[in-house]
């Protein structure tokens, strides 16, 4: 389990972009900056069919108690092991949750969100 993990919600490119360039800068000079994790989402639709209530439910189950197997969680959260085996896809690929062989943590202690409200295209 690493630090944080940000998330943005609407975030545009040349945002994104000016943040690298100002990171590549940075570290020419020789300035040493902690690298973040950042998951960035086109729109508030697209974060939450990622991040349902359920598989938030999910990773608060995992940062208490990391599971051996997705069917020890699936077992442990009372749920059916297809829907948790898909739910744990999702989030593995979205890269909040780490597996090691067949075992599963949460890929962070805390997520924290950001939702840009002005409309900017992406």
């Amino acid at each position: 389990m690493s630090g944080d993990i940000d998330i943005e919600i609407g975030t545009s490119a040349e945002e994104m972009g000016r943040r690298f360039v100002d990171a590549w800068e940075a570290a020419e000079r020789g300035e040493a900056s902690e690298p973040r994790q950042v998951l960035v989402f086109h729109d508030f639709e697209t974060l939450i069919s990622v991040l349902s209530s359920t598989r938030l439910h999910l990773l608060r189950h995992l940062a208490r108690e990391p599971a051996p197997s997705i069917r020890a969680l699936a077992g442990s959260v009372g749920r059916d092991y297809r829907r948790v085996h898909d739910d744990v896809t999702a989030l593995v690929e979205a890269g909040l949750i780490e597996q090691h062989g067949r075992r599963l943590t949460v890929a962070a202690r805390s997520v924290h969100a950001r939702l840009d409200l002005s409309g900017a295209p992406l």
